[in-house]
């Protein structure tokens, strides 16, 4: 189960239009598959709390990773860990720079570091996530991941990554409801 949540952290980290409004609360929906692995989820939260669940220490330890450090900038990293003693700095951390943001409406991700033995380096260094996060309304926000840089030949990975994606999106919208906005 480790390597999976391991796995599911470095994809969830990828443009296609945003899923019709009558998509159902808490239900991961698919949209595309090729070029761009797109998925999207409505979760009942602000954007603010969902935004905050990505960016803040306590908020991605929530749900994320037991172990986070996150430096909100542009080049600024985000470190996860799921490792029984996690280190800052450890090489069986997960490393995540981040490339671009709009507070509350963008965040690009592309996984750097990955524990040895997960994925190899080639793979990371041509995948980028970019996440869109759209308030519907106060109280609910649609949260749209873009998967960028697969190949046809990745289709395995494709795959993969949408069970991890759909797994992490879960895990988010539990994390959700426990927070008050």
């Amino acid at each position: 189960m480790r390597f999976i949540k391991l796995m599911a952290l470095i994809g969830f980290v990828g443009l296609a239009p945003v899923a019709a409004a009558d998509t159902p609360v808490g239900e991961v929906e698919t949209l595309s598959l090729s070029p761009v692995v797109t998925q999207t989820v409505v979760l009942e939260a602000s954007a603010e709390a969902v935004w905050d669940a990505f960016t803040t220490e306590a908020g991605y330890e929530g749900w994320a990773a037991p172990f986070a450090r996150i430096d909100l900038a542009v080049g600024g990293q985000i470190e996860a860990s799921y490792a029984d003693n996690p280190q800052a700095g450890s090489p069986d951390s997960i490393v995540i720079e981040i490339q671009a943001y709009l507070p509350q409406e963008l965040l690009v991700l592309k996984t750097v570091q990955a524990p040895p033995g997960t994925i190899d380096q080639n793979t990371l260094d041509r995948l980028v996530s970019i996440f869109e996060f759209q308030a519907i309304d106060a109280q609910t926000t649609r949260l749209t991941v873009h998967g960028v840089g697969y190949e046809e030949s990745d289709e395995a990975l494709k795959q993969f990554f949408l069970q991890g994606n759909a797994w992490s999106m879960q895990q988010l919208s539990a994390y959700l409801a426990t927070v008050e906005d």
